[in-house]
Formats: C-alpha cells, structure tokens, sequence
C-alpha cells in the first residue's frame, strides 16, 4: 500500500454502481480507486483475491483492468485498477451505451469482434466471474474506427463449491455458462434494436 494519502474531492468522481463507488486517481488519469459501499462486506478485496491468483498463473491482464494495489485516501483505503481511456483522452463508454446508442454498424462490428475476443480470452484462461453485465465491460477506441472491450468489474466466483478455483475444466464451463446466461439476456432486452440483437445472436451461437 502506499504511504502517500490521496485526497479525493466531487471532481473526481467517476460514477457508483450497486456495490462500489468508483473515484478517478488524482495523480494517474490510467487509474481508478474502488471503494466498497459497505465496507464490511469487501466485495473488492474477494475480487482481488482472484486477480492475485491470476496473476500467479502469469495472466495478462489485456482485455480485464489490471488491479494496481491498495491505496491511503480522505475516505479511507481503496483498490486501484486500470482506467480505459479512448484515443482522444475521454474515459471509455460502456459497452451499454454503445449498444443503446449506436447507428455505426462497421463500430458495432468491431465492438462484438471486441465481445468475442473477452469471451475467449475468458474461457480460455478459465477467468471466473460472479456477474456479466454490459455495464461492466467498456470499448476502448483505439482510433476513430477501432477499439478493444475491457472487462472492468465482475472477476470472481459465486458457485457455492468453488471447483473453478481449482480446476481449469470447470472453471471454462463455469465460464461458458455465465456467457450464456448473458447473451441470452441480451438478446431479450435488445430485441425492439434488431442491429444489436442479430449480433448477440451470432455471438451466443459462437463456440471455442
């Protein structure tokens, strides 16, 4: 952890979701610090415990936002993780918003040959997750046509034996499923937008 204290203030505030409250790092536009809503339930330290494991293993961490370590803050101690920024310096959307708002068809093929990417990239490392949410995966544009999606948030493992832990086979069928959980989830939602639903059709028909 560093001995340095951050202060954080309102301008550095980047958003909250269900669980965490998310700030960006005062002295790193490429990181965030995460801080649990309930503290007493350390929803990130659990998430850390994963992403050290993987890490162990020799895991890059290319498409999932790299943990960074612990840090001193005005609102006590954070987890610091990786902040996707697009070519021109904004923060990167969500995959959600993309998907709500996007009329670029060659950008929506790019965004879910991004999807596809994570998805085996997942699998094939067997990177467990407790949750798939399109609101936990951002596009990072790389230029004005290109771009890669990060997971940000997620990495974990609910099953109530955690065999995934442990073994690889059942950690990628683990995986599998949570995917299949998502895409037919979406195809629901975004059935009434039929651009985003043909592709999640494409993708949930995909197999490694």
């Amino acid at each position: 952890m560093s001995e340095k204290r951050l202060e954080l203030h309102d301008g550095h505030y980047l958003g909250k979701g269900s669980k965490r409250i998310c700030y960006r790092h005062p002295d790193d536009d490429l990181k965030c610090i995460k801080f649990d809503l309930n503290r007493r339930r350390r929803f990130t330290a659990e998430e850390v415990r994963h992403y050290n494991r993987y890490a162990r293993k020799g895991i890059v961490f290319d498409v999932i936002a790299p943990y960074h370590g612990e840090v001193r803050t005005n609102s006590g101690t954070g987890y610091v993780f990786g902040l996707a920024r697009d070519f021109n310096g904004e923060v990167s959307q969500s995959v959600s918003h993309y998907l709500k708002s996007c009329q670029d068809e060659a950008l929506l093929d790019d965004l879910f040959a991004g999807m596809v990417h994570l998805k085996y990239y997942m699998i094939s490392n067997g990177i467990t997750l407790t949750l798939l949410e399109d609101h936990n995966m951002v596009y990072q544009r790389v230029d004005q046509s290109t771009g890669k999606v990060i997971l940000i948030d997620g990495i974990g493992n609910n099953q109530f034996f955690p065999l995934a832990d442990f073994l690889m086979f059942h950690a990628r069928r683990v995986v599998r499923r949570k995917w299949f959980k998502f895409e037919r989830n979406m195809m629901r939602v975004y059935k009434p937008r039929p651009p985003v639903f043909r592709r999640f059709m494409v993708l949930h028909e995909k197999t490694t």
